[in-house]
């Protein structure tokens, strides 16, 4: 259930798999209800993939910034997301744009929009004023690095 949800596209997230999806469309003043027919497959080989990436301290994945604190960001460079057992860190080069431990204020989510690019896209809040939307190379690279911070934050307790 994702109440307030009203872009026109929905990329499945990895807490999606198992579930079935359903959407209310108001149009027109009819409510419409569509619904998938059945649950969501896990991705082949996601799961062995993230278990091997949980054994590794640090794990980089390679990313472009779409947005920044909800503005489109007009960059295209390559910037590194870095996803560590005790914090998340987004950097490009030797400079850090932000770093932040895991908490329970870090929102961390597939984006809900986006078109064609939606499901290899990543909104993160890391902390309160500072949320970035990341494009990644791949559906599996977004889902792992999804899978994989929300493993270590759940290892810290949050």
């Amino acid at each position: 259930v994702n109440p307030g949800a009203s872009k026109s596209v929905y990329a499945p997230e990895p807490f999606d798999v198992g579930r079935i999806l359903q959407v209310e469309i108001i149009y027109d003043g009819q409510l419409i209800v569509l619904t998938t027919a059945g649950a969501i497959d896990p991705a082949a080989g996601l799961g062995n993939y993230v278990e091997a990436l949980v054994r590794k301290h640090d794990v980089e994945f390679n990313v472009v910034v779409s947005q920044m604190n909800g503005a489109d960001h007009p960059s295209e460079s390559i910037h590194i997301l870095h996803v560590g057992k005790m914090r998340m860190k987004l950097c490009k080069g030797k400079k850090t744009i932000v770093k932040e431990y895991y908490s329970s204020s870090m929102q961390l989510c597939g984006v809900r929009g986006g078109g064609n690019a939606a499901a290899q896209a990543l909104f993160w809040q890391a902390k309160k004023g500072f949320s970035v939307v990341l494009a990644f190379e791949s559906e599996r690279e977004r889902n792992a690095a999804i899978m994989l911070a929300r493993r270590f934050a759940f290892d810290c307790n949050v």
